[in-house]
């Protein structure tokens, strides 16, 4: 391939790439949009989504379920709790 036909093509790659950053922020605020009504709609599946990052922190932490939740119910007396 010669230089003229690199560089027209790395003109194009150059052209879409803010084109495609453009489509992408769209495709995120579209995907958050619709999660969020997703969630209003069926509120379980926020719950159970809430769940499961509770059971994976849980897992990846180490500590007894007893631990965690003697923690999260004395959250407000956390300077306590760490003394």
């Amino acid at each position: 391939m010669i230089q003229k036909e690199k560089d027209v093509l790395d003109k194009k790659i150059e052209a879409l790439k803010p084109k495609i950053l453009k489509a992408k922020d769209t495709y995120d605020s579209l995907l958050d949009e619709m999660s969020e009504l997703l969630d209003q709609r069926y509120p379980e599946r926020r719950e159970e989504a809430i769940k499961n990052r509770l059971y994976d922190a849980y897992r990846r932490s180490g500590k007894t379920v007893d631990f965690i939740i003697d923690f999260i119910e004395n959250a407000d007396d956390e300077d306590d709790y760490w003394a």
